[in-house]
């Protein structure tokens, strides 16, 4: 599955759908060459856009505003880019069922539950192209079986005539467009992070934490099992702030907002019940 996306030409029309009924919808062309990949996804809801992502840089355009926003590429979605070295480590904390075969946007798939060996974390269940392994839909499941958020592909063009060239070009042709960098971020040494968990939240393993040149006080972590991720935002609280905290939800995405002591707040957010978040939170204490 990981391979078939990256490794695939194709194009094809893809839908997320949330429980609460939101959805929005893009058009995806993915090319690929010896050492490079490109995607280009155009954004069929809401202001109009349109994303590239290449390798470790991703740009988007915002045609409204001729604005083009240009930063790394760190994020990853499940089975595409779930982090390598935990791949193997899968089994610990998810158990896959077979479920059969369907057909997905005209595509043989077979289907595979992954199902959580724990409540700190969703299920999946994923339809993959007999063939090639490539991912076509994929639901996030909580504990009682209710779907929390669906990404599917409608239409899907495998083996397209993706210009690799086009796309490169395409994403570099700024004329028209200011060109926006995002303040820059460095990596944290583990001696200078300010906050740290007092003991592992059971499957989550740290990427890494970064922290804005011009805001050290200011500082993201996140964590993995490999498809789950959680992300923490760690700041200073702002003179005359209200402290209370708050809780959100979108789809498969939690989010918790708390001060964690008179001088500072977290917000957490991650593709997790959120539970899991409270955990990551009691569990923050000061390092420094």
């Amino acid at each position: 599955m990981q391979r078939a996306a990256l490794e695939r030409n194709y194009t094809g029309t893809f839908v997320v759908v949330t429980d609460g009924g939101a959805a929005s919808g893009s058009r995806i062309w993915h090319a690929c060459g010896q050492d490079e990949h490109i995607e280009r996804i155009e954004a069929l809801d809401g202001p109009p856009r349109t994303i590239f992502r290449r390798n470790g840089e991703m740009r988007t355009f915002l045609h409204a505003s001729h604005t083009a926003v240009i930063e790394p590429l760190t994020g990853s979605t499940p089975f595409a880019g779930a982090v390598p070295a935990l791949a193997g480590k899968l089994d610990l904390w998810y158990r896959a069922e077979r479920q059969g075969r369907q057909r997905v946007a005209g595509h043989e798939a077979d289907v595979v539950l992954l199902r959580p060996r724990d409540a700190l974390r969703y299920g999946y269940r994923v339809w993959s192209e007999r063939r090639s392994g490539l991912v076509l839909r994929l639901q996030t499941v909580q504990a009682d079986g209710r779907v929390r958020e669906q990404a599917s592909f409608l239409q899907l063009d495998l083996d397209a005539p993706v210009s690799l060239t086009e796309l490169a070009r395409a994403m570099d042709d700024l004329e028209g467009y200011r060109a926006l960098t995002p303040a820059p971020q460095r990596k944290l040494q583990d001696a200078e992070r300010a906050w740290t968990l007092r003991e592992p939240v059971p499957g989550f393993a740290l990427q890494g934490c970064r922290a804005p040149q011009a805001q050290p006080r200011t500082m993201q972590c996140s964590y993995s099992d490999g498809l789950a991720s959680v992300s923490l935002f760690i700041e200073p609280v702002r003179p005359g702030t209200a402290v209370a905290g708050a809780r959100w939800s979108a789809g498969a995405t939690q989010a918790l907002a708390r001060p964690l002591d008179a001088d500072t707040w977290l917000t957490a957010v991650g593709e997790v019940p959120l539970d899991t978040l409270v955990l990551f939170a009691d569990r923050l204490v000061r390092a420094r």
